[in-house]
């Protein structure tokens, strides 16, 4: 028997992440190295849930990971690949499992892009230590760049390791956990290289009409839950618009000074909009008012990567007759091409 056979798949993965940090001389040996310590973490701390709810003394942690396993049950019925997910769980001891730096300049839309020989080019930067992320941010901000951090509950290896339920997820509801747990899973089933927009979109959908599945007993709280998500549409709606404003403003012919100052007019107009919302139609709901605190390019950003492309891809499920099992193959299809005809096709669908 070899030495790489007798490894576990996680210990064989993380050895080749360890190789790929010490052939990384381009990269920061920095975060490779804190990306292990916290991948680490999550393998070396988890822990079977069977085990836990027999050996827990906490009610509320028991009925948290109860619920984690009825979604995860429920999760098959849509397709979804859950051997393996979401059956251990880790105290990792933070508010968040991660947190995503995202960055553009301070007249463009288009979003920095960190490359990985292992993983390709994604155009945010996760760190499991937050004081790190902010240290790379403050370097960002005096390059010229505008900065957003979110804060991260979850995340997908996609199949690299066996994902695990975190303490940073149960203060989650329970409608929460199901949206959160297929959006997750739903990476795993379709990713497009380097196209985060499509990848996020797909998810979104997926975990939409998981949901619905979900609570089609429950109507009252399916129809409680469709009210909170008009909400969010609209805030969507919303924020896209005046994104595009802002693509278009950057892209014409005005001075970078001028740019600016109509910058600053349409964040001020968006912010308008938003306090309109809340007056006329949302009876007061305060929901987005820390989203608006401040507004940039990367944050305007953040809301179309998990939205642009819902309309799309909610009527390719649509045209299937939401049969799930097709469309994942259908966007599997669509994962297979390159971006450019990917967005074409789609932008036919709506």
């Amino acid at each position: 028997m070899s030495a790489s056979s007798s490894l576990s798949r996680p210990w064989r993965t993380l050895l080749f992440v360890v190789l790929a940090i010490s052939l990384s001389a381009c990269q920061s040996i920095n975060y490779y190295q804190h990306a292990v310590k916290g991948q680490w973490q999550m393998i070396s701390q988890r822990q079977s849930i069977d085990k836990l709810l027999i050996q827990t003394p906490s009610p509320q942690l028991q009925h948290k990971l109860q619920t984690i396993q009825k979604i995860r049950d429920f999760a098959q019925q849509l397709a979804l690949p859950t051997r393996g997910q979401y059956d251990t769980y880790v105290d990792i001891k933070r508010p968040y499992a991660m947190w995503s730096l995202s960055a553009t300049p301070e007249l463009s839309l288009q979003l920095k892009t960190w490359c990985y020989w292992f993983f390709g080019c994604l155009s945010y930067r996760s760190y499991f230590d937050v004081q790190l992320a902010q240290a790379d941010e403050q370097r960002l901000i005096s390059q010229g760049y505008e900065t957003y951090i979110s804060n991260v509950s979850a995340f997908s290896t996609l199949g690299m390791f066996r994902d695990s339920v975190l303490s940073s997820q149960l203060q989650k509801s329970e409608l929460e956990l199901a949206e959160l747990i297929f959006h997750e899973l739903a990476h795993q089933v379709v990713y497009a290289d380097n196209d985060p927009v499509f990848n996020e979109s797909f998810a979104e959908v997926v975990a939409m009409e998981g949901l619905k599945r979900f609570l089609a007993d429950k109507p009252a709280l399916y129809a409680q839950h469709q009210r909170h998500k008009y909400k969010q549409q609209q805030f969507v709606t919303l924020v896209l618009d005046y994104r595009r404003q802002l693509a278009k403003l950057y892209q014409s012919d005005l001075t970078a000074d001028s740019k600016r100052q109509h910058k600053q007019e349409l964040l001020q107009q968006l912010r308008q909009g938003y306090e309109q919302l809340k007056g006329t139609q949302w009876q007061g709901y305060t929901g987005y008012d820390a989203w608006f605190t401040t507004l940039n390019n990367p944050k305007l950003n953040s809301v179309a990567i998990y939205n642009a492309l819902i309309p799309a891809l909610t009527a390719l499920l649509a045209a299937e007759d939401y049969d799930l099992v097709k469309f994942y193959q259908r966007c599997q299809r669509l994962a297979a091409l390159p971006k450019k005809q990917r967005d074409y096709i789609l932008n036919l669908s709506i």
